[in-house]
């Protein structure tokens, strides 16, 4: 399963109208893609789903990119598989 992708759909389905081109590793998340706080804990929420696991409220605080909610899926993926 792609993170990257999964993350992109989980965006796009928060944000109707967001623009899926403009969904890249670096985009700012509240300045880029115009994503505010209640939208990422809808995303959040919807990647909990997918992914099987939780995302911590503190790790969540600290996004600012797409990137960065990657990074942090991946992260929790290798923590569960160990």
């Amino acid at each position: 399963m792609n993170v990257f992708e999964e993350v992109k759909k989980a965006l796009c389905k928060a944000s109707a109208g967001l623009d899926e081109s403009k969904v890249v590793s670096g985009a700012l998340l509240k300045d880029d893609l115009d994503i505010d706080s209640l939208d990422l804990v809808e995303v959040a929420m919807t990647l909990e789903d997918t992914f099987n696991l939780t995302l911590p409220e503190d790790e969540m605080e600290n996004i600012r990119t797409v990137g960065d909610i990657v990074s942090v899926i991946e992260a929790r993926l290798k923590v569960q598989s160990a």
